[in-house]
């Protein structure tokens, strides 16, 4: 029969011993404690102090946030931006396309709590007056200290590590403007080095009731100059658009060159299409560069032809997939030799009705 020889009992019996008065220590930890153990993880407060700005990319979307929580989100393939969103100590603004609105309820609050994680390097010193201790949660075998605010009818949960107290998971919990259940997670892996920084390079983003996604953090740069009323622009730039009776001149925003066809992004909204009288099955010409094609226009995606038929070659103008706000020009298996070099960021084009 296996005997343990006697002082590896002895270990094992100690181990399970202290073991309770471990787990206790550690449910035991105050609020102050929980919080200067992750300040102190994130570099500790003087670090923290020492960053003004922090700027980086997340897909196309480039964020800066200043130490007092102002943020600010270009949305757009430089030098073209399509969205502009400021956040301030009270108020959430977006311009896109040159329409300027107000966001309030959950979005405004979710966006208020992400400028402030951010402008703390992913820390919580900027959420220290607000914060309650919820205990430990466990999460399989993973234990978690549990902390939230509220922040205008939006309860958030940061859950830290037990070991080193950095940034585990946040949870935005709430209800919609229609009285519907509002639930986003985000989850972070461990945290890594950048730029003098210690900050989670990707996370999974996901919502109740849609499909989650990858996040990844890219060009992350502290204290960069800035103009002084660079918190408080809202301009965009997406060229210019003209609009009259069979008639639409614009600029492109992006393109997409791929094996057997080309998308160009236009700048072109349906307000502009309306002002232009297009309706769907409308044939126009497109001029990019004293370089004509032959369109057709759709007014809507489920008046488009089937797949199969777009396919087998087709030149269309029509809203952008998947509910963005402007329309694109497609080519499908058709020739684009001559337009293709012609096609840069906010090159002028035309579309005349024919």
């Amino acid at each position: 029969m296996f005997s343990m020889p006697d002082h590896r009992l002895a270990v094992g019996l100690a181990f399970l011993l202290i073991m309770p008065y471990f787990a206790q220590a550690q449910a035991e930890l105050s609020l102050k404690d929980i919080l200067e153990k992750n300040l102190q993880a994130s570099g500790g407060r003087e670090k923290i102090a020492q960053v003004q700005n922090l700027a980086f990319k997340l897909g196309s979307s480039r964020y800066m946030t200043a130490s007092d929580g102002r943020m600010k989100i270009l949305t757009g393939k430089d030098p073209v931006v399509t969205e502009v969103l400021l956040v301030s100590s009270d108020k959430v603004q977006r311009n896109s396309f040159n329409n300027i609105s107000e966001l309030g309820g959950t979005q405004k609050a979710a966006y208020l709590t992400l400028a402030k994680l951010y402008a703390g390097l992913f820390s919580l010193e900027k959420f220290e007056k607000e914060l309650q201790i919820q205990g430990l949660k466990s999460f399989g075998p993973e234990k978690l200290y549990h902390l939230s605010v509220k922040a205008d009818g939006l309860v958030v949960d940061f859950y830290l590590r037990t070991d080193d107290f950095l940034l585990k998971r946040m949870v935005f919990r709430g209800l919609t403007p229609e009285g519907e259940k509002y639930e986003v997670n985000y989850d972070y892996p461990p945290f890594e080095q950048a730029e003098g920084c210690l900050v989670p390079l990707s996370w999974f983003a996901s919502q109740v009731g849609t499909r989650g996604n990858l996040v990844e953090l890219t060009e992350l740069k502290i204290n960069q100059p800035l103009e002084n009323d660079f918190f408080s622009k809202l301009e965009v730039n997406v060229g210019t658009v003209s609009a009259s009776t069979g008639l639409l001149k614009g600029n492109v925003l992006d393109f997409n060159m791929r094996p057997n066809g080309l998308t160009i992004v236009t700048n072109w909204t349906r307000k502009d299409i309306e002002q232009a009288g297009l309706k769907s099955n409308d044939r126009v010409s497109l001029t990019i560069d004293g370089v004509e094609s032959e369109l057709v226009f759709y007014a809507a995606a489920n008046e488009l032809p089937a797949q199969n038929v777009l396919a087998q070659g087709a030149r269309i103008l029509s809203p952008m997939p998947r509910g963005g706000e402007t329309f694109v020009i497609q080519f499908m298996a058709s020739d684009t030799s001559a337009i293709t070099p012609k096609l840069k960021i906010l090159a002028p084009l035309e579309v005349k009705k024919k």
